[in-house]
């Protein structure tokens, strides 16, 4: 049998970490096009384009404010093991997105996910065990569709917002968090650079450790905050209209804060109640030193909202990790 010479041999195999530009003027599977990409400047890929990927890639931003615009669809997902790396490189959702997917990605240094100056979306988005590293950020703004976070891991700070669709109408997004906690390779997961939650028409976020200096959750007409380790430094349930109370419900946490905060408007003699069922407080079991040493709300100071504690927990529920 007659072997092929070296130089053909690698004539016909693509050259290992090669660079290649990413593609946006036309539907693509990337893995079929190579391993490395590189975005440099703004590339925008339009709505008509569907780019695919099912294996670990590397995505690269090249120079200042690489940025990739999404205006169709975008299914990302490493299937076959590994993680697809986004470098140093923006994803901007245009409101012309159609929908994205997101699976096994990790973002590192200067960038992250981002909505864009043109507007919000409305769109449904999916991410399954998507890690937002240190350095990296992600802002999601949108006035109707759906996000499902699964498993996910922020170090950087996460902002959820739901934006009215116009001056008389709200938004229409409904958002679902799980199991954002845990251990992997020897590394605390959760969403650990601080959150803010805001403006959704419906959501769960359950079973999820929440640190960082901020966890913020304002204007929601309907939420349920469950099952989670919230040790964020300072944690706020605020309203800005009368009433927005009522669709919330806050069970089976455990909180680590520093400062507990209930914020409404002021209306005249009346208070809105907001209920915190079998939660832990720091191991605060006396109603009276838990408002001394964490709690905020009307009885402490000029603010329309009371908090109602109901069966206070001695121990951890430890639902969603026990770090402190």
């Amino acid at each position: 049998m007659r072997l092929r010479s070296l130089p053909a041999l690698l004539l016909l195999a693509p050259l290992a970490g090669a660079q290649v530009r990413f593609p946006t003027d036309q539907n693509a599977r990337l893995e079929e096009l190579g391993t490395v990409f590189t975005v440099t400047g703004r590339q925008r890929v339009p709505r008509r384009v569907t780019l695919e990927c099912f294996r670990a890639v590397k995505i690269q931003g090249m120079g200042d404010d690489a940025t990739l615009e999404i205006s169709g669809n975008l299914t990302m997902r490493a299937a076959t093991g590994g993680k697809i790396e986004f470098v140093d490189v923006w994803v901007e959702l245009t409101p012309e997105c159609k929908g994205i997917s997101l699976g096994d990605c990790l973002f590192r240094g200067k960038g992250g996910i981002r909505p864009s100056p043109d507007g919000p979306i409305d769109a449904k988005l999916e991410l399954e065990r998507v890690e937002i590293d240190n350095t990296a950020s992600m802002t999601l703004e949108a006035s109707g569709g759906s996000i499902l976070m699964d498993g996910c891991w922020t170090r950087g700070p996460l902002t959820i917002r739901g934006v009215n669709r116009s001056a008389t109408t709200k938004s229409n997004l409904t958002l679902a968090i799980y199991g954002s906690s845990g251990e992997v390779e020897r590394r605390i997961r959760g969403l650990l650079g601080g959150i803010t939650i805001e403006g959704l028409k419906d959501g769960t976020i359950r079973t999820c450790d929440i640190a960082g200096p901020l966890a913020l959750f304002q204007d929601n007409r309907k939420l349920a905050l469950d099952g989670c380790n919230v040790r964020a430094k300072r944690v706020e349930f605020k309203n800005t209209v009368p009433g927005g109370f009522s669709g919330l419900k806050v069970t089976k946490n455990d909180f680590r804060a520093e400062q507990l905060v209930l914020t409404a408007p002021l209306q005249s003699g009346k208070q809105e109640r907001l209920t915190f069922e079998t939660c832990y407080f720091r191991g605060l079991e006396d109603l009276d030193t838990i408002r001394k040493e964490l709690l905020d709300d009307a009885l402490d100071s000029e603010t329309g909202a009371v908090a109602v504690l109901k069966d206070i927990r001695p121990d951890p529920l430890g639902l969603a990790g026990t770090e402190k």
